[in-house]
Formats: C-alpha cells, sequence, structure tokens
C-alpha cells in the first residue's frame, strides 16, 4: 500500500512541477510584458512633455502677435485721431481763406 501512495504521489509532484515550470513561463512573459509597458509609458511620457513645451511655445507667441496687433490697433486710432484734427485745422484754414478771398476787392484778382 506504501508503493501505491508513493506512485500517486509522484504523479501528483509531476503535476505540480509541470504547472510550477507553466507559472513560471507564465510569469516570465508578463515580466517581459510589464518591461515593454513601462518603456512604453517612458517614451509617451516624455513625448506629451515635449507637446507641452510646444504648446505652450505656441500660446507665448500667440499672445505676444496679440499684444503687438493690440499694440499696432492702438497706433492706427491715434493716426485716425491725429488725422482728423488736421483735417478739421485743414477745413478752418480753407475756409478761413475762402472769406478772406470773398472779402477782397475785385481789381485785385487778376484778370
Amino acid at each position: 500500500m506504501c508503493i501505491i501512495v508513493n506512485l500517486v504521489n509522484k504523479d501528483q509532484l509531476d503535476i505540480l512541477a509541470t504547472l510550477r515550470e507553466s507559472v513560471n513561463e507564465d510569469k516570465l512573459g508578463l515580466e517581459a510584458d510589464v518591461e515593454r509597458l513601462k518603456n512604453q509609458l517612458k517614451e509617451l511620457s516624455d513625448k506629451n512633455r515635449m507637446q507641452l513645451e510646444q504648446v505652450n511655445g505656441l500660446l507665448l507667441e500667440k499672445i505676444n502677435l496679440q499684444s503687438d496687433g493690440i499694440g499696432q490697433r492702438e497706433k492706427m486710432l491715434q493716426r485716425e485721431r491725429d488725422f482728423g484734427c488736421v483735417q478739421i485745422f485743414l477745413w478752418v484754414l480753407d475756409t478761413d481763406v475762402n472769406q478772406a478771398i470773398v472779402g477782397f476787392p475785385v481789381t485785385c484778382v487778376p484778370r
């Protein structure tokens, strides 16, 4: 009876050894997957950081361009105001000249 128990135990030991071997193979495969995923995560994190820096650079450039645009708009508005003042001055001057010409005697106008 001891021999039969030893044979049954031997079969169980063989099955356990086979299972351990299978589990170790699966473990090695999973460890390789974990390493691959860690590398992929690092690469994607680096790529993400680089793209974030690019986006921040573009946003800064956009802000600078908008500031420049606002400055140019203000200059154009100031020019329009200055030009309006010059137009008013010329209109007043033209009116004064016309009134002065009307006031000259007719004999003073060359024919």
